[in-house]
């Protein structure tokens, strides 16, 4: 089974979004966004997972490790600088 940072990288990488980037949408600085994919932080909190799996369209149970395929469960894709205007702007102010 792979970790929590293994899947949150896998997400984030398939999404074609950088460190940095995923983490000024979550609100949090790129070292604790690093720690965390380099599992540093094991436990993080749910607000954070939440977050994430938001971001990058997949479930948190993925991110959890409870279910092993990233099913997509928004229905806003996930922004990405590739994205239409209108869905940057909608994914980032998260309306």
């Amino acid at each position: 089974m792979s970790t929590i940072g293994e899947r949150v990288k896998a997400a984030r990488e398939k999404c074609g979004i950088h460190q940095a980037e995923l983490a000024r949408r979550l609100g949090c600085s790129v070292n604790a966004h690093s720690m965390l994919e380099k599992n540093a932080i094991t436990d993080p909190r749910a607000s954070r997972i939440i977050g994430i799996a938001e971001v990058l369209g997949v479930s948190a149970d993925y991110l959890l490790g409870l279910q092993d395929t990233a099913a997509i469960v928004t229905t806003t894709p996930p922004a990405s600088p590739k994205a239409p205007r209108q869905w940057r702007a909608k994914a980032t102010t998260g309306d």
